[in-house]
C-alpha cells in the first residue's frame, strides 16, 4: 500500500505565496511530471534561508548546499545557498496559477492566496527599506501584476502604496509614509530577527 502523498500546511502555504512574490521558484521538467519549489539566497541571508528549510523540510531529502561562483568580470566571488523540495503533486497547483505559460507572473487571485504571513515573507524575500519607508523589488513582473498587487495590498490589507518606475519597463511597490505603522504592525510578528533590519 502506498504511503500518501504530502499536502502542504496552512502555514506552508502561506509562506509559499509570499516566497513565490519574491525569489523562490517552481519548477516542473514536463508536464506530465510533479513540480518542486526552489529556493536560493545570498550566503550573507543563510539564517533566512535555513529557516525556509527548516519550514519544507518535510518535503525535501537533503539540507541546503552552499555554492560559490567568480564573476569574471568583476573577479568577484559570490556565495549562495540552496536547496530544492522533492517534486510533488502539492506544487502543481502553484506552478500552474504562477507559470500559466511558462514564465513567473502574479497569480490573478493573489487576493485570495495573499496573508499577513505571506505578504512578510514577501517583504523578507524581495523587500528593502528606503530612508524609513518599505519598497518591494517587483522589477521581473509586468506593469499589469504590479498594479494588481498594488490593488491587492490596499484590500487585503488596507496598506496605501504607489508604483514606482525604475526603467520603462520595470517597476517597484512603495509603501506610503502613511501606511508604514500599519505595515510594521502587519508583518513584525512574522520576521526573522535577521531581517528587522529592513522594518527600521
Amino acid at each position: 500500500m502506498k504511503s500518501p502523498k504530502p499536502v502542504l500546511s496552512l502555514i506552508q502555504r502561506e509562506i509559499l505565496v509570499g516566497g513565490m512574490l519574491g525569489d523562490c521558484s517552481i519548477y516542473r521538467a514536463k508536464v506530465t511530471h510533479n513540480a518542486r519549489l526552489y529556493v536560493q539566497q545570498g550566503a550573507v541571508h543563510s539564517e533566512y534561508l535555513n529557516h525556509l528549510y527548516s519550514v519544507f523540510q518535510n518535503l525535501c531529502s537533503s539540507g541546503p548546499k552552499l555554492y560559490v561562483s567568480l564573476d569574471k568580470r568583476s573577479n568577484t566571488t559570490y556565495k549562495a545557498l540552496r536547496f530544492n523540495t522533492h517534486s510533488l503533486p502539492c506544487f502543481n497547483y502553484y506552478r500552474e496559477v504562477f507559470y500559466p505559460e511558462g514564465i513567473k507572473i502574479v497569480p490573478a487571485n493573489i487576493k485570495e492566496l495573499l496573508a499577513a504571513r505571506g505578504l512578510a515573507y514577501w517583504a523578507m524575500d524581495d523587500g528593502y527599506k528606503d530612508r524609513g519607508n518599505f519598497r518591494f523589488a517587483t522589477e521581473s513582473f509586468s506593469r499589469d501584476d504590479v498594479l494588481l498587487l498594488l490593488a491587492v495590498l490596499k484590500e487585503n490589507f488596507s496598506l496605501d502604496c504607489s508604483l514606482n518606475t525604475v526603467k520603462s519597463t520595470q517597476y517597484r511597490i512603495y509603501v506610503k509614509t502613511n501606511s508604514m505603522v500599519q505595515f510594521r504592525a502587519l508583518v513584525s510578528p512574522y520576521f526573522l530577527p535577521s531581517m528587522l533590519y529592513k522594518l527600521q
